[in-house]
């Protein structure tokens, strides 16, 4: 009991710092200092940017051995695994005839935020230990995201194209920084320190675009939505609680690679599910009230969960 309080009460103060960080962006927001196209701006900064520098970053500072190149392996694994659980639990629940909303429950069950949330909070939690096995997870959700994801939410039919899948912010910095950890190739300090001052910026940037998000939804429209609330309780709870029981009494994971595989699991819905519904004609109105409640609600769920797996 006490490992369990000491644990919580951690990733509280961890997920505490993290909603100053978001009630900052909301200010922001409130004063006009940050409009949706600014928003839009740092999306692309954060993405395309900052994204591919924290994860070789994490590649750099991460020591190699065989163990942690293995721990690497099983934490893709312990991804995958969680992608298809959430695709399941999504066509259990959701089979209605309006197109728009159902692609946007089941993005939103399937797809966490994982890199605008759970990286930031892994690295607060973890260094780049956290990091290193989160990166791991982005490369996962952007394969999935930039195939099934898109087939999900393209009304049209479209089809992701082979470039999409590979040429993405999360694939190209694990694509750059693997020969780097496994070879421990060195890189010149003019370009080793520049990586890490962007990938200092993933932690801020992720928390006033958040802020932005919250600030703006319209929480009262729709609010008695039963299957938004439904989506809520699998995402926050249903999926990442089965995960972790499967981690740790199916696999036997423990310490800091447990709770790395845990966090992604348990973080609230995607941001790109408004992006990509904006996108390709989903319910936007309804994927942002998704991603803003969701991620009120996760300030209860994920220390708990987080907490569990420390134990």
């Amino acid at each position: 009991m006490h490992a369990f309080l000491e644990s919580g009460s951690g990733v509280v103060l961890q997920v505490g710092i993290l909603f100053v960080l978001i009630l900052a962006g909301g200010v922001a927001t409130k004063c006009k200092w940050i409009d949706r196209h600014g928003v839009d701006v740092m999306i692309n900064i954060l993405l395309y940017l900052v994204t591919p520098c924290l994860i070789i970053d994490s590649f750099l500072k991460v020591e190699f051995s065989f163990k942690t190149a293995m721990q690497l392996g099983i934490a893709g694994g312990c991804a995958v695994l969680t992608h298809l659980v959430g695709i399941a639990f999504s066509y259990l629940f959701w089979n209605e005839k309006d197109k728009r909303k159902k692609s946007v429950y089941r993005f939103g069950v399937i797809f966490s935020n994982g890199g605008f949330m759970a990286m930031p909070m892994a690295q607060a939690l973890f260094g780049e230990q956290g990091v290193f096995y989160g990166s791991a997870y982005v490369i996962v959700f952007n394969i999935l995201q930039w195939t099934y994801g898109i087939s999900l939410m393209d009304l049209q039919q479209g089809k992701a194209s082979l470039k999409k899948v590979l040429v993405n912010p999360g694939t190209i910095g694990v694509l750059i920084g693997i020969p780097l950890f496994f070879f421990r190739l060195p890189v010149p300090q003019i370009l080793s320190e520049p990586i890490g001052y962007l990938a200092t910026l993933n932690t801020p940037l992720a928390m006033l675009i958040t802020g932005f998000f919250l600030v703006t939804a319209d929480f009262k429209s729709g609010l008695f939505d039963r299957k938004m609330w439904v989506s809520f309780l699998l995402r926050l709870l249903v999926i990442p609680g089965a995960m972790l029981l499967l981690f740790r009494f199916g696999f036997g994971l423990g310490g800091v690679l447990l709770s790395c595989c845990v966090l992604p699991a348990c973080a609230p819905c995607a941001v790109n599910t408004m992006i990509l519904s904006a996108k390709f004609g989903g319910d936007t109105a309804l994927a942002s009230r998704m991603i803003a409640l969701s991620t009120l609600l996760s300030v209860l769920t994920m220390p708990v969960l987080l907490a569990l797996s420390q134990i």
